[in-house]
């Protein structure tokens, strides 16, 4: 029977798809060692934090994404080992509110809350990097991250400032079962953040391969720009979170344009300044409370930066970026379009190679681009049922009247010997004629 549960609630861009790649790679090797990996896919996680921070975006989902976090409640419940991890970002836009009510659920359990963090400076660059793949036109010199207070707010100070999230998580449990997890500097090397996140989740002792592929979802500072410039164009085109996932985020900037360029981007001053405030209040708060540190908390602090901004990216950059970005859609789409399923013939042209994933990876974008467009088409068509079963309603009930009308015709005005007789219908067409 589960006894301890382990809850990564984030933050976002602190190495969380490098940490969820290795548990997921290893599931096997974890429930042998008696540690549930919760959730079968990474949508029902996703679900899962959308449930417990109540996002009214649920409404434009199937019913039961509504009950992933209900549906991971009774995995946890089911498990014969002896520990469960459940590990997913947003969790850390929950208010206090909401975390207490998702810590309820849990409480038959020993539960440990796990943040992680990384430098402020940078996690002020990624967010804004986010921001851009669902249609942000401002440039990274003006803009902030919005403060703490904002809820629901998903790339803002709520979520970066790990002191935050560990006392909304924490609230109502004891300091020694909330765990802070630094991200250490890049030279450090990836294994040394599994480290520190094994040891915050009791998985110090387990075997695992952290040969994981890593997933390249940064842009370099041209074609961060690029994007930024071709949002402008593209808002009127591209609009609702899930449109953009699919067309900003996936294919333009994830799939297009982070293998054309990989030149990290610099921090501003003025955001290195806000970072530093934040990350000093931050330190104190972690240090005062009691939290379990994990690495070192000086990882937190913004580090001097050398690398460009986007300002100082120039016209012939962005032309240069353009065409290879246009290339490489059309080279995309063409691939796409040889992955669809062709009717096989005995003699069929030879093409290009389609890459190993092509097909699916059309297939996934197909589905999530559709599925905006198939909902409201659902809904449409429930909608339209819903009134001709109306209709049919009224018009049963307009029979049964024409039937109870008849009667009363029958036996008020007409005369006996007529309503037994084959010019009954006749006799009312009369009356009609006569009295109406």
């Amino acid at each position: 029977m589960t006894e301890r549960v382990f809850l990564h609630v984030g933050a976002p861009k602190s190495g969380t798809t490098y940490l969820q790649r290795v548990l997921d790679a290893n599931r096997a090797g974890l429930a042998d060692a008696g540690v549930l990996l919760v959730g079968e896919r990474h949508l029902d996680r996703i679900h899962a934090a959308m449930a417990v921070r109540e996002d009214p975006r649920l409404e434009e989902l199937p019913a039961s994404a509504g009950k992933a976090w209900r549906r991971l409640v009774d995995q946890i419940a089911g498990w014969r080992g002896d520990a469960a991890v459940l590990s997913y970002e947003l969790f850390a836009v929950a208010s206090a509110e909401q975390a207490g009510r998702a810590l309820a659920d849990l409480a038959a359990y020993d539960v440990h809350v796990v943040v992680s963090a990384r430098d402020l400076g940078r996690s002020v660059v990624s967010a804004w990097q986010e921001r851009l793949k669902f249609g942000l036109t401002t440039p990274l010199e003006e803009w902030r991250p919005k403060p703490e207070s904002v809820q629901g707010s998903e790339w803002g100070w709520r979520t970066l400032d790990p002191s935050g999230v560990a006392e909304r998580w924490g609230a109502s449990l004891p300091p020694a079962r909330v765990h802070v997890v630094t991200v250490p500097r890049p030279d450090a090397g990836p294994a040394e953040l599994w480290n520190r996140f094994a040891d915050a989740c009791g998985l110090g002792s387990v075997r695992v391969d952290l040969a994981v592929p890593r997933a390249n979802e940064s842009v370099g500072v041209v074609q961060a720009e690029l994007l930024r410039r071709t949002n402008g164009r593209l808002r009127h085109e591209i609009s609702g979170s899930r449109e953009r996932s699919v067309w900003i985020r996936d294919l333009l900037a994830q799939e297009v344009l982070a293998p054309l360029g990989s030149e990290r981007i610099g921090v501003p001053d003025a955001q290195s300044a806000e970072a530093a405030e934040v990350c000093a209040r931050a330190v104190s708060r972690i240090e005062e409370s009691g939290y379990v540190v994990h690495g070192d908390l000086a990882d937190l602090r913004p580090a001097p930066s050398s690398d460009r901004l986007p300002s100082e990216v120039t016209e012939a950059e962005l032309t240069d970026a353009a065409t290879a970005c246009i290339s490489a859609l059309v080279a995309t789409m063409r691939d796409r379009a040889e992955a669809r399923p062709r009717a096989r013939t005995t003699s069929a042209p030879a093409g290009p190679v389609v890459p190993p994933g092509t097909r699916a990876r059309a297939r996934n974008l197909a589905a999530r681009a559709l599925g905006p467009y198939d909902n409201a088409r659902v809904r449409q068509l429930a909608r339209r049922v819903e009134e001709l079963e109306r209709e049919v309603q009224q018009a049963r009930r307009l029979h049964l009247r024409v039937a109870t009308l008849d009667d009363v015709v029958r036996e008020l005005l007409l005369d006996p010997e007529v309503q037994d007789s084959g010019v009954t219908w006749a006799a009312l067409r009369d009356y009609r004629r006569e009295s109406l």
